[in-house]
């Protein structure tokens, strides 16, 4: 396959990488912070970064999820705590069929409880020690952040509620609003950031006291150039597809040498008689 559709692919769930990457456009280098991580492929939305060269902290209270983490983003700093406004341990909802739907949020735990479905219905409420973001980047001295991104299932307001805004300061903050438990959106405001984007479930906003909002251009990257891009799931199947034919083919090939063998051989009496 070729590389032009490689570099197409995308990872997150709605476009999410694509779409910050496009604040980004040919930055080879930057680095990320990614609460809520859940998997480092799928529908991971720091990936394409990371294959692009970014590194970045994943924070994943769900052990088994972080364990993947450790596997396969060797070069990131990957924690296995959850994000809070002050330190403390709390119980983790986590729900064995769909561990992207694990929550710390009372809300949501009794929504869920109340409409039962398969995605739901069994769970385990596990105790997970829970820090401030601010501690976790002062602690490793963190310097830059390109982006934040944070879904964390109805704990959004915490996360940010834990950050000192005034020393560390992503650029770009990509954050999942399809339920808003206790509203986020006037801390971010207050501490210098704008909505610049709205992809129908995440907003984007950006640090007005910089210019990243008028390097993004979702439409020449994601539309233009990358033609809307092309899911990870479905690479995988045309690549398998076209691996299973290209095999068939030399099969077939392998299986009737004779007729190679006399193509060739009127080929070469056909130049003897030419001479």
């Amino acid at each position: 396959m070729s590389d032009t559709l490689k570099d197409r692919v995308y990872y997150a769930q709605n476009r999410e990488d694509l779409i910050l990457e496009s604040f980004f456009i040919n930055e080879k280098k930057g680095f990320y912070v990614d609460v809520g991580a859940c998997h480092p492929h799928v529908a991971s939305v720091t990936k394409r970064f990371y294959q692009k060269g970014w590194k970045g902290i994943n924070i994943e209270p769900q052990t088994n999820l972080y364990g993947l983490f450790e596997l396969e983003r060797p070069r990131d700093l990957n924690l296995n705590i959850g994000i809070s406004n002050k330190q403390s341990t709390i119980k983790l909802r986590m729900y064995t069929n769909n561990q992207g739907l694990s929550t710390f949020a009372s809300d949501l735990k009794r929504e869920h409880a109340s409409t039962k479905g398969n995605k739901t219905e069994q769970y385990e409420d596990v105790p997970i020690e829970v820090v401030t973001l601010k501690d976790v980047l002062s602690a490793h001295n963190v310097k830059s952040i390109q982006f934040l991104k944070v879904d964390v299932e109805g704990y959004e307001f915490e996360v940010l509620k834990g950050n000192d805004w005034s020393a560390f300061r992503p650029e770009v903050v990509c954050i999942e609003a399809n339920h808003i438990v206790k509203n986020w959106k006037p801390l971010l405001k207050k501490n210098g950031y704008e909505l610049t984007f709205f992809d129908g479930l995440n907003e984007y906003y950006t640090d007005k006291y910089t210019d990243r909002a008028k390097k993004f251009d979702y439409v020449q990257h994601v539309v233009i150039d990358l033609k809307g891009g092309i899911s990870s799931d479905d690479y995988d199947i045309l690549y398998e597809s076209n691996r299973d034919q290209a095999a068939a083919t030399n099969a077939d090939q392998a299986s009737q040498p004779g007729r190679r063998d006399g193509l060739a051989g009127r080929l070469k009496s056909m130049v003897r008689r030419r001479r």
